[in-house]
């Protein structure tokens, strides 16, 4: 009786340490990112509550910033200052804008950089 000789199944040393660098530099990756988008958060859910205070409509500029600045406080915001951010009345509309960005260092000279720009706003003619 002939035997077949059997066929080799799997992935071999090298393939698998290919595989696994692969898994280590992505999770690296997502490891520094995820304190970033985190804090984006932060500062996104801070604007968005204090544009639901009934008050907003009647506040200053400097008054919105003093506001926002006890949120970040409170949050411990460190990625921008309240002075970083813009905010302007269009009609009757308010608008405050964020736009910066937070650079992680991954390894020698590589580092990812993540961009956020977002734009809040609220009809104050109420």
């Amino acid at each position: 009786m002939k035997t077949m000789p059997s066929r080799q199944r799997g992935l071999s040393l090298i393939s698998w340490m290919v595989v696994l660098v692969v898994v280590a530099i992505l999770g690296t990756a997502a490891f520094r990112m995820v304190p970033a988008y985190l804090e984006y958060n932060t500062i996104s859910t801070a604007v968005r509550s204090l544009l639901q205070d009934s008050k907003v409509a009647m506040m200053s500029e400097s008054e919105l910033r003093q506001a926002l600045d006890k949120r970040f406080l409170i949050n411990q915001v460190e990625a921008i200052k309240v002075d970083d951010l813009v905010f302007s009345r269009e009609g009757g509309v308010l608008i405050i804008s964020t736009d910066y960005e937070v650079r992680e260092p991954m390894f020698y000279n590589v580092s990812i950089v993540m961009t956020f720009k977002e734009e809040f706003s609220k009809d104050v003619r109420q």
